[in-house]
């Protein structure tokens, strides 16, 4: 199956157990489970990038999609200041990663600006197996069943839930869409830690993160 989500072949770290434990759950044993790698370098749902808050001065880069690109992120505002920052500044981590694939351009800033660490490594590498390929996702792409945990101050877990049974990749340099039928690792389940201190821009920085695809608590 050809799915814009690829997979990299790295062994769990442990905090991605911190980060399992942290959201209640890995799913069963067939789950195939994809941590970041560790090397240099109320609300409707939103389908375009949630503009900040009128309090919000940080000057932040575009996250903006090409058309052929639809992001639905299906939560709602909790109410509380502090979460609601956690799940904005982590929908934006996957909104910029997914931009820089679909704009075939590693150098994007956005993914950059909202990451570090482990989860800045997963993103550089999932953009460049897309590019190296020659591939770009396009679709419609479906993010759901969030949960935002404040862990301590400056530091908090996200978890949320991937339908990408209607994403697709495709061909940069023809267009061609290459189509696949959905299964079960169109369901995939995200787990992120996020930190803002005085070096994350401001913003709730995505810095480690798991995939587990084929997560049974997110099939719908």
């Amino acid at each position: 199956m050809t799915r814009t989500s690829l997979p990299i072949a790295v062994a769990l770290a442990a905090s991605a157990g911190l980060l399992l434990t942290a959201c209640g759950g890995s799913g069963s044993s067939s789950d195939k489970i994809t941590s970041s790698a560790t090397t240099p370098t109320s609300a409707a749902p939103t389908t375009t990038a949630p503009s900040p808050t009128a309090s919000d001065t940080v000057k932040r880069p575009s996250t903006a999609l090409p058309k052929d690109l639809t992001m639905t992120f299906d939560w709602s505002k909790t109410g509380d200041a502090t979460k609601d920052a956690v799940l904005n500044d982590g929908e934006q981590y996957i909104r910029a990663l997914k931009r820089a694939s679909a704009n075939d351009d590693l150098k994007d800033p956005a993914y950059q600006f909202y990451s570090r660490d482990d989860a800045l490594s997963y993103a550089h590498d999932q953009i460049k197996a897309n590019v190296d390929g020659g591939y770009a996702p396009t679709g419609q792409d479906h993010y759901y069943d969030a949960n935002v945990k404040i862990v301590r101050t400056g530091s908090a877990t996200l978890t949320f839930c991937r339908d990408q049974s209607k994403v697709f990749s495709k061909v940069v340099k023809t267009g061609k869409v290459i189509r696949s039928a959905p299964n079960a690792d169109s369901f995939i389940l995200y787990n992120v830690l996020l930190v803002k201190d005085g070096n994350s821009n401001g913003v709730w920085q995505s810095s480690q993160i798991t995939v587990i695809e084929g997560a049974k608590q997110c099939q719908v």
